[in-house]
Order: C-alpha cells, then sequence, then structure tokens
C-alpha cells in the first residue's frame, strides 16, 4: 500500500510538473488572440484537462480591426494558429506566427508601437496591414520581417505599395524555389498559383510556370535583385 501510494505521488508530481501546458494562438481573420494552458499525461502527450483559454489581444490587433484596416468577418474561420507553445520544463517553443504576435504586440515609449505607426500614416497603414492579413491567411509568417522593415522607411502610400510588391514577388520566387530544390513540388505549385493570383503580370513568376524552370530561375539569379539587396536600399 505504501509502495502504491508513493507511485501514485511520483506520479502526480511528475504530471503536476512536466505535464503542464501552455501557449498562445492567433486568429488570422482577425488578429484576436489568446493564451491557453492544460495538463497532459507526459511523452504520449495525452491531455488529461480541459483547455482554459483567456483573451490575450495586444492594442494594435484592436485598433486595426476597429478602424477596418484588416477583414473583420461577422463569423470567422475556426482556424488558429500556433504562436508558441510550453511544455513542462522545456520552455517555450515559438512558432511561425510569433513572427506577427512580437511586432502586433511591440512597445515603445509606453504606446503601441504599431499602433501608432497606423495612426501616424493612414494612407500607408490601409496598404500594409491588408497584406499582412493575407499573408497570414496563407500562414506565411516568414515573409513578414522585410515588410516590417519596408514600412518604417519614409515614403509615400503609393511607394510603399510598390516596394512591397517587388519584395513579395522577390520572396516568393526564392521560396518556390527553395520548395522545388527539397522536391517540394506540390507545396511549391501551390505557393506559386497563389503568388501569380497576386501578381499576374510578373514575368519572373511566370517564368516559373515552365519546364525546367528551377534550374533556368537558379542560374539567372545574380541578374536578379536580390531580397537581401531590395531591404538594403
Amino acid at each position: 500500500m505504501i509502495g502504491t501510494i508513493l507511485v501514485s505521488l511520483f506520479v502526480l508530481l511528475f504530471v503536476r510538473t512536466q505535464g503542464f501546458v501552455s501557449g498562445r494562438e492567433i486568429s488570422p481573420d482577425t488578429f484576436v488572440m489568446r493564451d491557453f494552458q492544460f495538463y497532459e499525461i507526459p511523452i504520449v502527450h495525452l491531455q488529461i484537462t480541459p483547455i482554459r483559454r483567456t483573451a490575450s489581444t495586444p492594442k494594435t490587433a484592436t485598433y486595426l480591426r476597429q478602424k477596418k484596416l484588416i477583414g473583420n468577418p461577422s463569423s470567422p474561420s475556426s482556424r488558429w494558429d500556433l504562436v508558441n507553445i510550453s511544455r513542462g520544463f522545456t520552455g517555450g517553443t515559438p512558432l511561425d506566427g510569433q513572427l506577427l504576435v512580437d511586432h502586433l504586440s511591440l512597445e515603445h515609449q509606453g504606446n503601441a508601437y504599431w499602433r501608432q505607426w497606423s495612426i501616424d500614416h493612414p494612407g500607408q497603414a490601409k496598404v500594409f496591414w491588408p497584406v499582412i492579413q493575407r499573408l497570414a491567411n496563407r500562414e506565411l509568417y516568414l515573409l513578414m520581417p522585410p515588410l516590417f522593415e519596408l514600412a518604417q522607411r519614409q515614403q509615400t502610400a503609393a511607394e510603399l505599395s510598390a516596394e512591397i510588391d517587388q519584395l513579395l514577388v522577390i520572396q516568393y520566387r526564392d521560396l518556390i524555389l527553395d520548395m522545388r530544390s527539397a522536391k517540394r513540388d506540390e507545396l511549391a505549385n501551390g505557393l506559386l498559383n497563389e503568388a501569380l493570383s497576386d501578381f499576374p503580370e510578373s514575368d519572373e513568376l511566370k517564368a516559373l510556370s515552365q519546364p525546367d524552370a528551377t534550374a533556368d530561375a537558379q542560374a539567372n539569379l545574380p541578374a536578379v535583385a536580390s531580397l537581401s539587396e531590395l531591404s538594403a536600399k
């Protein structure tokens, strides 16, 4: 009996410490965020308690919805993208959604940085945020950081729009080539279709639809502006 009690206490303590799971998720439809936590049986990751969720949406995301700078559907999808997750003592694991959440949560001198930027640059904000939301809906968070850098330059809304388009074409091209090099052709083709729907007149993207496009595009990369070169302008 004593052995059973000791084993039970050990299991309880093990689950209590190593089985605690917490994290954050974001809705790409509305930029609403929520934190969650629950307990699971470690190693097998079997959930044993209900999920508790609390709202954690930052001021910037709320402002963007209120000012209709991003879509705010009456019936948003049920999709939630993981931002980070932590299990026991292993520490947090950031995921791609963290790249957006870091900017939406950024504070500067006591103010929400990108909320204030949107107030100070209303024309640029109307151009910028729909692009960010479109990328979020496609789970392309990896393409966002250079766009946030680009948005902070002194330029008109029309100039920002043109720079964003040019940068995104390069980012899509590079990502598609990377996917094809990794033999992930289905994903590459899906990205190409999305890119062409946004930029149907892009010769660089249309060239990727041709046979042997990957080899030809990689051979010609030095002659085309690179992402790092464009970001440095």
